[in-house]
């Protein structure tokens, strides 16, 4: 989601299994999990990141942090990560017509799931309501251009 090309893991050197002697990567579980899911999320939601861009702004992040985080290609798709759970506005005031809006748990996979909004129209900035569940976790939230 932040445009980046790969991934390196560093686990320091606090753990008994700390990166100079790790002989065991069982202990790095939930990580390859977590990876899993998502190499299977952006290809079976045909989310086209190669045609996407940072869009952090348009969620309120002008800074940059890591607050949340917006990929997008403008009036298509929008993804954004709430890495602390809640929710959040986005400004589709460049963008027309009206999108869907699905949710994916980041932490479980599976398919996208329907929060308390189901659609919104561009054309200002448009709140994106709640997760279907557990608010204060990581959640991925995914906008698509619907069809007329």
């Amino acid at each position: 989601m932040a445009g980046g090309a790969g991934v390196e893991y560093y686990f320091g050197y606090a753990l008994p299994e700390n990166d100079l002697v790790c002989e065991d990567f069982r202990c790095r579980d939930k990580s390859w999990d977590f990876c899993r899911i998502a190499l299977e999320f952006f290809p079976s939601n045909q989310i086209p990141f190669w045609q996407m861009q940072n869009a952090d702004a348009l969620v309120g992040n002008i800074r940059n942090d890591n607050s949340k985080y917006c990929l997008a290609q403008p009036d298509a798709v929008y993804l954004i990560y709430l890495p602390n759970g809640g929710s959040t506005e986005l400004d589709l005031s460049a963008a027309t017509g009206d999108f869907s809006v699905k949710w994916f748990n980041p932490r479980a996979g599976g398919a996208l799931q329907s929060g308390s909004v189901k659609s919104v129209a561009a054309g200002g900035k448009v709140t994106l309501g709640n997760s279907p569940s557990d608010p204060q976790q990581d959640w991925a939230i995914l906008l698509r251009k619907q069809s007329r």
